[in-house]
């Protein structure tokens, strides 16, 4: 978890932009809506300074600057009303060949809800009691590790190991919102380069 990832007039710069559609579920190059995977609205953030300055610090971030293989998607805001959530997936694309998302930011940028943690099921919470102000330490509703929705605050993770492999630790959802809204940033980090190992 980063604190403080994006300046608040930054934060409402995106929110202003944004045109929601309802989120779709993505199979390859299939997309549909599945209310039983998925529910939450999403938009694709327009190419502007804003845009680029978050660009610029998630590669610096990742340290890939200046690194031609990797790309990063178009931004994506998603928008969770209440009993808006995601069911457990992975960020990562099992039916490319060519190409993969390497890295995930997840960015609060509206945190004026009850639920609605962003949980990894296969990941284990550590005991220290200071995780407690960014993580759930109390709910046991839910298997593993769960972050609190900080607006300002970023998780971020790798999806696949050092060899090219998928890290199937990172499997994740976004829990059920029982009152008000979350509003998070995706940044997606694409790597051209990545192909399947030989053996995973």
């Amino acid at each position: 978890m980063y604190d403080r990832v994006l300046r608040s007039e930054l934060t409402q710069s995106i929110l202003s932009e944004g045109h929601f559609e309802t989120s779709k579920v993505y199979h390859g190059k299939n997309a549909h809506v599945d209310s039983d995977i998925r529910v939450s609205e999403s938009a694709i953030l327009e190419q502007d300074e804003v845009t680029r300055q978050i660009r610029r610090r998630a590669r610096q971030f990742r340290g890939w600057h200046g690194n031609k293989t990797v790309a990063i998607q178009p931004l994506k805001v998603q928008r969770y009303s209440v009993n808006g959530y995601y069911s457990v997936h992975y960020d990562w694309d099992g039916y490319v060949t060519e190409g993969n998302r390497v890295a995930t930011f997840m960015i609060y940028l509206v945190d004026s809800c009850t639920g609605g943690g962003t949980n990894f099921p296969r990941l284990r919470r550590p005991v220290d009691s200071r995780w407690c102000s960014i993580i759930e330490c109390e709910d046991d509703e839910y298997p593993g590790l769960t972050f609190k929705p900080i607006a300002g605050s970023a998780v971020f993770w790798e999806n696949m190991h050092s060899n090219g492999s998928f890290h199937r630790g990172v499997r994740h959802a976004s829990l059920p919102v029982k009152s008000g809204e979350k509003v998070g940033l995706n940044i997606w980090l694409w790597d051209h380069a990545w192909r399947p190992p030989l053996v995973e």
